[in-house]
């Protein structure tokens, strides 16, 4: 496809992305064909390598960037390459000065790209590549179709099985589960493993795909999970009805409802989770013929 020529690109109809703790260590944006979703984790390390206000602040910050500058590539491979080896050198030199980084200490992230694409009868083409467990929620004849990387999960119980039912502080990791996403990031970006954005480890070409069709207007949903926890965590609502919501405006209230149950459960006994407060954003869009 000739992208000067394109004549689909995507639209904003509503985003949010709150604070869950210090500082914001989630991304998302659109440029032309192309829309993104990033949830960005820190290292185990009390030492930050880089100039951000957090080393995965810094790197979701960079991959909201450079996803932007990239966009008007013609193929998406060919631009998650770019991304990747972009990210790379940029982290060598943000941490010259650093004497050793260890692959434990370095910020990784979990990303959702879609793109939308020329399709038929009245429909656009809809491709995404997902690594982590941001999520991506697609209307579909059968209903919302949900689009996750699943890879993770194995490991995200075994976190939680650390963590145990007793509960913690707000804003402490329990030794346990500090030894356990130790263990479990020995598997990050490996065949056996999950895979995510990581400046010292490639990544680029291990996205799991998805495509779909869609009708133009109709509202696409792209979120951290953060954001997610209405469903994933609290129970509160279903793919469905959260998409429902989304499209109908309701982000803002969706977000309210968010944090007075985080706060509802302080010590993360009732609901079980590392953070008590965690980063969320969502951010909804529609495909579009350019104007």
């Amino acid at each position: 496809m000739n992208v000067t020529g394109s004549t689909v690109c995507f639209r904003s109809l509503d985003r949010l992305s709150l604070t869950g703790s210090r500082v914001n260590e989630d991304g998302a944006g659109l440029h032309g064909r192309f829309a993104w979703i990033v949830d960005g984790a820190t290292g185990l390390s009390d030492d930050r390598l880089t100039s951000g206000g957090s080393d995965a602040a810094w790197l979701a910050s960079l991959i909201d960037e450079r996803l932007a500058a990239l966009s008007s590539q013609e193929d998406a491979d060919a631009l998650l390459g770019s991304l990747e080896a972009g990210i790379m050198a940029a982290f060598e030199d943000e941490t010259a000065h650093v004497p050793e980084v260890s692959d434990h200490h370095a910020p990784s992230a979990c990303l959702g790209l879609i793109e939308v694409t020329p399709g038929e009868g009245g429909y656009f083409g809809i491709q995404g590549r997902l690594l982590g467990d941001v999520v991506v929620l697609v209307p579909s004849e059968h209903g919302v179709a949900r689009w996750s990387d699943e890879r993770a999960k194995p490991f995200e119980r075994r976190t939680l099985a650390a963590l145990g039912a007793q509960g913690h502080e707000p804003g402490q990791i329990p030794e346990a589960v500090r030894r356990q996403i130790l263990e479990n990031r020995t598997r990050l970006n490996q065949q056996d493993g999950y895979w995510v954005v990581n400046p010292r480890r490639p990544w680029a070409g291990q996205e799991l795909r998805f495509t779909a069709q869609v009708k133009p207007g109709a509202p696409i949903v792209l979120a951290t999970d953060g954001f997610m926890r209405l469903v994933d965590v609290f129970a509160a609502y279903s793919d469905e009805d959260l998409y429902d919501r989304l499209a109908a405006g309701k982000g803002p209230d969706l977000m309210q409802e968010l944090r007075d149950g985080e706060r509802g459960d302080l010590m993360a006994g009732a609901y079980p989770r590392v953070k008590t407060h965690d980063d969320a954003t969502f951010l909804v869009i529609a495909a579009e013929r350019s104007r």
